[in-house]
């Protein structure tokens, strides 16, 4: 049997939207978030974007010890 580890939940909620736009060179996505709580939102343009914009409100998302 593992003992048990303690976790710490943190939760965030956001509405996100993501669409295309047609750019010079092709089709290009673009984005922008809310988070639930706070009102801020924010557009994107890619994926590191959205991320860091996450880690505002949650806290890293890479910290060890999360389990994910």
């Amino acid at each position: 049997m593992h003992p048990k580890r303690e976790t710490t939940c943190r939760t965030a909620s956001f509405v996100v939207r993501i669409w295309w736009e047609e750019g010079n060179t092709g089709p290009i996505w673009r984005g922008w978030t809310q988070h639930a709580a706070s009102g801020d939102s924010r557009y994107f343009q890619t994926i590191p974007e959205l991320l860091h914009l996450v880690e505002q409100h949650a806290g890293d998302l890479t910290a060890e010890g999360d389990g994910r």
